[in-house]
């Protein structure tokens, strides 16, 4: 902000507040000489703190271009409420009888409709950033303060079952209402997050009101007159509005809404109790027609806003339980890397130690006792047996999608899974859209257990696995030409087997779907599921750059290969090639060693 602007904003701030001071102590009781409108204060002195008031949000708006719309409609607002006055004062005052509607009255309505549009468009760039169900409790909330308002508060009513009555006549009471439910409807949804700005702007709005509620009232007792404390009132909420455009330069004048806790139940539930009971009253002694549809359009709204919360608690318990999911998967991942590990590092190199020593035993034995040799043989096989398993067991732990896409981990799958029998397969990809790493685990490992019930219930002779990842999610099926289910069996027998609870599980889990079916022309199966992307994670679903300390699922991964290096050692140390006084005490290396674990109506104003 320029310091010119700033010296002079300060400077008609101190002259606005001094004059402000004076004038509002002229309309003291008793203060005054004698009672009674006085030009020289009710119009000079008032009219010089109305100008100072403007001058303030107009160098609020050349000051700062955050809102500057908003503070710009308010300052317009201002602006043509004080052409009102002084058409008024200057001309309208002196005519018999006084013509209405008038020039004025455009002007002082105009005031009301630009202060509303002020407000709405300050409130329209928070609002963007609150969910829609916030927003209809500020609707609600404002609806049925003017309703309550309407009926029940003196002047505020808008006078339409009554003869005689003039547009001009109803559209100040009805603008009085539209500040009341504004600034309502916008502490409704800033709540305790609302700063100083917005809460002397609604005390502004508020104090408006209630000033013409008073006004009102006292007209159409033909109690009023000029330079009493009503006039007060309209002093003080222009010098709460020049308070609020000055708050508003603050850098951080609210703080983000909370919307935690059972406080965000407490106000939608006091205005449907209200609304009742506004209607309710209603029932038994009749209330106005604008209460009447101010009361419904709220009532509607809180229909509209129950089923809104139905909705959000919905999407919360999904959201809830896909990142229950999430962690389930990563929590997963991370067991089987660490199991994956200590396999590795020790039991496998402990076999592979006994493997040589085995080996170099046998070879002692074929000259010395050739029938002790064969022996050691059969036991030399039984080891070779289990280091095969764990080579197995190893894969299956591997988690091969961490760092690579989803096709080429189920490639790798398929051809572990069926290496050794005579199953032919394909693996085909339609979409390839990038996923987020817990969406391809999660994947691969319902993919995968497919692949193995194919391999081991259905006795298929080709498997076909097509997988279709999109923006949206990903879709995978495996069709095979086995046997296919017996449905009839499982109903009778009310079990299923666990790896299909497990593949359904998961895919609900993640807020997908899971379903097993015959396959294409009722020849086999066909296990077909769909796992979402969350939205949350569209635009990062590419992997990220590990960070320092993080290993790879091929770091991970290579015990499986170690392994078959050590195995095809033990090989040909069976077949002899392997010296008998090999110092079979370094064979093996660290057994006890840890891989590092992964982390995956006239107005006088």
């Amino acid at each position: 902000m320029p310091h010119s602007t700033t010296s002079l904003m300060r400077t008609t701030t101190w002259l606005m507040l001094a004059l402000g001071a004076v004038y509002g102590v002229t309309l003291v009781p008793g203060v005054r000489s004698a009672p009674g409108y006085r030009a020289a204060l009710d119009w000079w002195l008032n009219m010089t703190v109305d100008a100072l008031v403007i001058l303030v949000v107009a160098l609020r708006v050349a000051a700062d271009r955050r809102d500057r719309a908003a503070w710009l409609s308010m300052a317009v607002g201002l602006g043509a409420a004080f052409a009102g006055s002084t058409t008024y004062f200057a001309y309208y005052q002196h005519l018999d009888p006084i013509p209405s509607p008038s020039w004025a009255d455009t002007g002082w309505l105009l005031f009301y409709a630009l202060l509303a549009v002020g407000l709405v468009l300050r409130l329209r760039t928070r609002a963007r950033s609150m969910p829609v169900s916030l927003s209809l409790d500020g609707l609600i909330a404002g609806l049925t303060a003017a309703a309550l308002a309407e009926n029940y508060v003196d002047g505020a009513h808008v006078p339409l079952e009554q003869d005689g009555v003039t547009t001009l006549t109803a559209a100040y009471p009805f603008a009085d209402l539209l500040l009341l439910a504004l600034a309502v409807a916008a502490l409704a949804m800033l709540g305790r997050g609302a700063g100083w700005s917005w809460w002397l702007l609604c005390a502004s709005f508020v104090t408006f009101f209630v000033t013409d509620a008073i006004y009102a009232t006292l007209v159409e007792r033909g109690a009023y007159v000029g330079g009493e404390p009503v006039d007060a009132g309209w002093l003080v909420a222009r010098l709460l509005l020049a308070g609020a455009a000055l708050a508003s330069l603050r850098r951080t004048e609210s703080r983000p809404v909370d919307l935690e806790g059972v406080t965000v139940l407490v106000l939608p539930g006091v205005c449907g109790l209200a609304v009742l009971g506004l209607l309710f009253h209603g029932s038994l002694s009749g209330i106005s027609p604008v209460a009447a549809v101010l009361g419904l359009a709220a009532g509607v709204l809180m229909v509209g806003r129950t089923a809104l919360t139905f909705r959000e608690l919905r999407v919360l318990t999904e959201a809830r339980q896909r990142a229950l999911s999430e962690r389930l998967v990563e929590a997963q991942d991370d067991e089987r890397a660490r199991i994956a590990a200590d396999v590795h590092d020790d039991s496998i190199q402990a076999l592979a130690a006994v493997d040589l020593r085995l080996g170099a035993l046998r070879n002692r034995l074929r000259d010395r006792a050739p029938e002790e040799a064969a022996a050691v043989e059969t036991v030399l096989d039984a080891v070779h047996g289990a280091g095969e398993r764990l080579r197995h067991l190893l894969f299956e732990l591997e988690t091969p999608v961490l760092d690579a896409s989803l096709t080429e981990g189920l490639r790798d799958a398929a051809a572990q899974v069926f290496e050794d029998g005579d199953v032919t397969w394909s693996v085909e990809e339609r979409g390839q859209a990038p996923l987020p790493q817990q969406v391809r685990v999660s994947a691969y490992r319902i993919a995968r257990e497919a692949m193995v019930n194919a391999r081991k219930h259905a006795r298929a002779r080709h498997v076909t696995v097509v997988v279709d990842a999109t923006g949206r999610g990903v879709q995978v099926q495996v069709v095979d030409d086995g046997t296919g289910v017996d449905h009839t069996a499982s109903a009778r027998s009310g079990r299923r087997h666990s790896g299909v609870v497990s593949m359904r599980d998961r895919a609900l889990a993640s807020g997908g779907w899971w379903r097993s079916q015959p396959g294409p022309g009722g020849t086999g199966t066909a296990v077909s599921f769909f796992l979402p992307v969350p939205a949350s994670a569209v635009a990062d679903a590419a992997a990220a750059p590990l960070s320092a300390g993080e290993q790879t699922a091929e770091q991970v991964g290579r015990a499986a290969h170690a392994h078959d290096e050590m195995a095809l050692h033990a090989r040909a140390q069976q077949h002899g090639e392997v010296a008998g006084n090999a110092a079979l005490e370094q064979v093996g290396g660290s057994a006890g060693s840890q891989h590092p674990r992964p982390r995956r109506r006239v107005r006088l104003r």
